[in-house]
């Protein structure tokens, strides 16, 4: 009975029962640490087989704990800022094979060999994957794994268009320019200011002066004749 049980189970397609992908038979296990952040990377072991034998996720700057069974051969990857992941591809036997994850920047990251039954998950380009939860087999590998999705808040862009910078003129600057324009500077006279009565002065001063010297020449003429 348990070896046509076996059997069924790997000829039969991927079982998905309670949200896990492969086979459900072992130990549930879910990983912790989404409150410390978003997924920004992920390890996964190997078998001697090259199965997916333990996974670990790092949430922010926190790493999960190690699920499954740790060994020299592993792979890490570390996504990129502003990077998420928004749809897995696997493939499984009676282990885990491989898994593909997919991003919102169109990488596409393998990890394992790409054997067995196939399998895809995702919800949807606003939707990212925020966890992870599977089944640990008795042959110290991973059985099934499920994923867990939320939704993306789109980014809001503003429509209102920017308001250009207001420009305040120096009022004081423009009036002393217009006050010395309204000034005459053409009086011909040799000081360097610009007063014309002080020049007007000067001159009703010479003309007395030449009035008095001309008036002495006529007396003098008199005289003489």
């Amino acid at each position: 009975m348990l070896l046509l049980l076996a059997l069924a189970v790997l000829a039969g397609p991927t079982c998905r029962a309670q949200d896990i992908w492969g086979n459900n038979v072992g130990t549930y296990f879910s990983i912790h640490g989404e409150e410390q952040g978003e997924i920004k990377g992920m390890k996964i072991y190997f078998t001697a087989l090259k199965h997916i034998a333990g996974i670990q996720l790092l949430f922010g700057k926190h790493w999960s704990t190690v699920h499954g069974t740790t060994s020299s051969t592993h792979k890490e990857w570390l996504l990129e800022d502003g990077e998420h992941i928004i749809k897995v591809r696997g493939k499984v036997g009676l282990c885990l094979n491989s898994l593909t994850f997919i991003t919102n920047k169109g990488n596409h990251v393998l990890f394992g060999e790409e054997k067995g039954r196939s399998f895809e998950d995702s919800a949807g380009p606003d939707k990212h994957l925020v966890t992870i939860n599977g089944i640990l087999s008795s042959v110290f590998c991973i059985a099934g794994m499920g994923f867990n999705w939320r939704h993306v808040p789109e980014t809001v862009v503003s429509t209102t268009p920017q308001r250009e910078p207001t420009i305040i003129p120096n009022t004081s600057k423009a009036k002393e320019q217009s006050k010395n324009e309204g000034k005459d500077d053409s009086d011909g006279d040799n000081d360097k200011d610009d007063d014309d009565d002080d020049d007007n002065n000067v001159c009703n001063n010479k003309n007395k002066n030449d009035d008095d010297e001309d008036e002495d020449d006529d007396n003098n003429n008199v005289h003489n004749n």
